[in-house]
């Protein structure tokens, strides 16, 4: 039988703590909101609220741009892990989004629960990414890839000069 520590001394059933946590999941009456929580000056609150709005604007966008990006170009090395990005920086917009709504609204376990789907899906990225990059790292450098098509540019010069002489003559 697993048990959790609701106190130091006081152990329960860790089925009934998580049934318990998720059944009062959306349930706020156990938490002040953030503007009850300390000294907040009104300029203060909203500098964090508008930065976290501002915070969560953008991570909402990226991974729209991301996913319109990988959509259109069939043709892009690890779409996976393009996914993976969009997955990582929405969740963790979407943290910001409730840091900011928690001011009037404290969803704290409903924050916890968004926190922990961001953490999941931050090490699954990195694990994706650990896994991906020796394969990366084969991939010609731009530099090396432009040199080749340069001199294969300047190759065709030549070739169209020597056939457009050989012509006039």
């Amino acid at each position: 039988m697993c048990y959790a520590l609701t106190s130091p001394l006081v152990p329960v059933q860790l089925s009934g703590v998580m049934s318990d946590f998720f059944a009062n999941l959306l349930d706020t009456s156990s938490f002040p909101a953030r503007w009850s929580c300390g000294q907040w000056t009104t300029g203060h609150g909203y500098l964090h609220i508008l930065s976290d709005f501002a915070i969560w604007g953008a991570y909402t966008a990226i991974p729209c741009v991301l996913a319109y990006f990988v959509l259109k170009r069939r043709d892009v090395p690890f779409p996976r892990i393009f996914w993976l990005f969009c997955l990582f920086i929405y969740s963790c917009g979407t943290t910001h989004l409730l840091e900011a709504l928690i001011f009037w609204w404290p969803a704290y376990r409903l924050l916890g629960v968004v926190k922990l789907i961001t953490a999941v899906v931050s090490w699954v990225t990195v694990i994706a990414l650990i896994r991906a990059m020796p394969t990366a790292m084969r991939f010609p450098q731009m530099g090396q890839v432009n040199a080749e098509l340069e001199r294969a540019n300047e190759d065709l010069r030549e070739f169209a000069s020597i056939v457009g002489h050989d012509l006039r003559a």
